[in-house]
Order: structure tokens, then sequence, then C-alpha cells
């Protein structure tokens, strides 16, 4: 007889990690469960109880028991559920008696679960949100071949296989995080939970109960939930901007880390945990500590293998294969078929400073690919600062190619006319005297000097 309802139950299942469905004697009729995470064969549950598929539920605690015979509704329970092979999950479960002409004919139990993490390879909580992916950065997504970036992968493979703390520091936008994938990745913990939490998105008040987990009760609204060090206990933990955190915190911090241990907030009992630290700084290490940003304490504990990540102007011989490697990137995302950039592009992009780094590098590939009308990234494709700064240092090149053309004997005469040159480049693109005299660094007075000494006319630059 329920089984005359299976289509309309059943249209709801994209709502629900899973759905149960049980007859009058509770016996499971349908059972379909939705997450990825688990490998138990779900015809195996058709024709028992739930109590037979779930050995720990009593028939008591069982929902779907309790509407068959009591005809309860439940809502919003949080239960705990382990399968005879062993797996088990949270789930917060809603279960309702489905009665046809006043009689209860059997139940529908839907289950939102809510510890899925086992399963997950990556847990980023910036926001507090979930990556489903398998697919962490590895080795082969460092691209390059300079010296440092061939260093920087050995350095990562012989990190890699052994369980001592790590700190990666360069500037923003190097790749840090990809670095700290890539040592998991190759890692005996691969198997395990990686969670990256970026300790500068986060309020230092909220850091403790992501960090710890909370009890139910210590707090209003406080329930009982787990911090990222039970979640990621057997594998990873990145931290990244660590020098961000608020000094008491990291003496919290460095206590877990000591101890391996960590009770949650409101609560009582210890527990032991067994994670890898990895940490980020986007500063230098020494100016961290010189300006209190990282406490010594932890900053010795943490910092048992130091790895730098280069910038990208210091790398400059692997910008053709990065253009190369975004390229076919893209091509991909955008269903595109770029051949690659004009000659006059991979010369900007050689000659640019990439101050956001690798980072920024792929944001003006991937708004060349935007733009690009032909097989190849024009200039007129790239980001307007790539250009301008191009088209700055360009000036600035003929501007002091023209020196050369002067008619100067001594060392002084020749820096006059640098300075002259310097000041009218800068002038052109200087909004006011003032403006001006904050891109050379120098007082408004000493550049109402200098420009009366070299009789610059600064409207009639701007106008030009």
């Amino acid at each position: 007889m329920i089984e005359t309802y299976y289509d309309i139950i059943t249209k709801i299942e994209n709502f629900f990690d899973g759905i149960m469905i049980v007859d009058e004697n509770c016996i499971i009729k349908y059972n379909k469960n939705f997450s990825p995470g688990f490998s138990f064969n779900e015809k195996e549950s058709i024709g028992k109880t739930p109590m037979e598929v779930w050995p720990n539920l009593t028939k008591e605690e069982s929902t779907c028991y309790r509407a068959v015979t009591y005809g309860e509704t439940t809502t919003n329970k949080i239960q705990i559920l382990k399968y005879v092979n062993g797996q088990e999950f949270t789930s917060v479960d809603n279960t309702f008696p489905i009665i046809e002409n006043g009689k209860i004919i059997g139940a529908i139990s839907t289950t939102r679960m809510i510890d899925e993490y086992p399963f997950k390879k990556t847990i980023d909580l910036p926001n507090m949100t979930t990556t489903y992916t398998d697919d962490l950065y590895n080795l082969n997504d460092i691209i390059g071949s300079s010296k440092s970036i061939e260093l920087l992968k050995y350095e990562i493979h012989k990190v890699s296989q052994t369980n001592s703390s790590v700190l990666i520091y360069g500037e923003t936008g190097t790749g840090k995080e990809l670095v700290a994938q890539s040592i998991h990745s190759l890692s005996t913990r691969k198997g395990k939970v990686f969670i990256s939490q970026n300790c500068a998105a986060i309020p230092h008040t909220l850091l403790e109960s992501i960090f710890f987990g909370t009890t139910k009760g210590s707090y209003t609204g406080a329930e009982n939930k787990a911090g990222i060090f039970e979640l990621a206990d057997g594998g990873t933990i990145f931290l990244d901007e660590i020098n961000s955190m608020d000094l008491n915190m990291q003496a919290k911090l460095l206590k877990a880390i000591e101890e391996k241990r960590i009770t949650r907030i409101g609560g009582s009992e210890t527990k032991k945990i067994d994670v890898r630290i990895i940490a980020a700084l986007n500063e230098d290490p020494q100016d961290c500590i010189n300006n209190n940003k990282i406490r010594k304490d932890l900053f010795y504990r943490i910092s048992s293998i130091q790895i730098s990540v280069p910038p990208l102007r210091e790398r400059k011989s692997d910008i053709e294969k990065l253009t190369e490697h975004y390229i076919k990137y893209y091509n991909r995302e955008m269903n595109k078929q770029i051949k690659g950039v004009t000659d006059e592009v991979l010369n900007i992009l050689n000659n640019y400073d990439w101050p956001g780094n690798v980072r920024e590098f792929k944001n003006a590939i991937e708004c060349g690919m935007n733009f690009a009308s032909s097989i190849l990234i024009t200039k007129e494709d790239l980001p307007d600062i790539v250009q301008k700064k191009y088209k700055y240092n360009n000036n600035m090149d003929n501007d002091l190619n023209s020196l050369k053309e002067y008619d100067v004997n001594t060392l002084n005469e020749a820096v006059e006319s640098f300075e002259k040159q310097f000041i009218i480049n800068k002038a052109k693109h200087a909004n006011s005297l003032s403006n001006l005299a904050d891109d050379l660094c120098i007082s408004r007075q000493t550049l109402n000097y200098k420009v009366k000494k070299y009789g610059i006319d600064f409207d009639s630059l701007n106008r030009n």
C-alpha cells in the first residue's frame, strides 16, 4: 500500500541527503542515500528494520518506529547512526507518519548530513564553507622550471615525508596554499582531511570556537560542535596569515599544539588530537617577530621547517610557461581556442613587476582571454594597469636614453640632467604639484625649488 506513494514522496529527494520509507511494521521499503561518502549497499537495507541497519539504534530511539507506533512526528533531531559495516555519521532527522483514511500506513524519514567531513579532502573555513573535491594541489600544479621553483619543489618533496610543522612565507599571491596542499598531497596524511583557515578572515573573538569547538550552553546559542582540530584529526591544518592572529589566541594555539590536546569551549573533557600544522606568513618572519605580530614561542614551535615562496618578479623565466598554462586552463573554462600571445604582450608580461604575483598574473591572462578577438592575446586585451605601467616604463626608457644626447661633462651635470628628466616624466602623470611631491617622496618646498631651478612648466606638461 505504501508503494502507491513512492512517486510522490521521492520527488522531494533533491532537497535532502537521504530518504527512507518504512511500512506500518517499520520495515524499510525504500532507502536512498545521496551522500557520495558512504559505500554501503542501500538495497541490502530493504526488508529490514532501522534497528537492524543501525545496531546502535533502539526501538524507542528510532524516529520511524515512534512514527508508525505512536503517530509521532519528529523534527530536527540530531542522531548519531552507525552502520553494521562500521561507518558512522551524524545527521539531522525529520520523520513523519504517513496516514491514509485515518490509519498509519508507514513513515517517511528525511536526512541532512552534518558531518560529511571524513569524505571531503578540503574544508575551507574563512566563511565556514566546505569544498567537495578530492583534487588538492600537488607538485604538478606548481608551474615553472626556474632555479627557485625547482628548489621549492625539492623542499616540498622532502618535508612532505615527515610530520614536522612547516612555516611558509612569501608575498600575497605567491601561492602559499598551493605549497601547503602539495605537502599534504605527498604525505602519508593525503587520505585524511586538509583544512584551510585564513586567520585574517575571522574576528579573533570567533577563532577560539572555530579552532577548538563549543559545548552546548557555554554561551547563548552555543551548540555541541567540533572545531577544526577535531575535524582534521589525522590530517593537516593550514593556518594562513597567522601573523594577523591576536596574541592571546596565539598562546592558546601554542598550548594545543604542544599538548596535542584540545578542550571545547565550555567543556571539561580534553580530547587528544593528531594534526600536522602548516602555517603561513605574508610578511618577513623576522619583521613579524620584531613588530610583535607573532609570539616568539609560537614562531619557534611552528617553524621547525621554513619554506620561502619566491615572488614572480624574481622568476621571470617562468613567465612563458605560466602564460601557456593559463591560456590552456581558460580555453577549457571558456570554451575558446586562443593559441597564445603576441610578442609585444610577452614582452609586457616579462617587464611588469607583478606586485600581486601569480594571482595577479592569472587574472591578467583571464582578462586577456575575455577580450581577445583573434587567436592571439594583444596588448589592448590586457588589464589597464598592466598597459599603463608598460607605457610608463617605455617613457622612462626613452627619457633616460635621451640623456645620452645631452652635452654633459661632469657627474654633477649628468645628475642634474637626469633629475630634470625624472621630474618631467613624473609630472606627466601627476594631478597636482602636491601629488607630484608625494610621488617623488620630497617636500612641496623642495619640489618648488627644483621646478624653478630647471624651468619646468608643470601646467604645460599636464595639458599635453
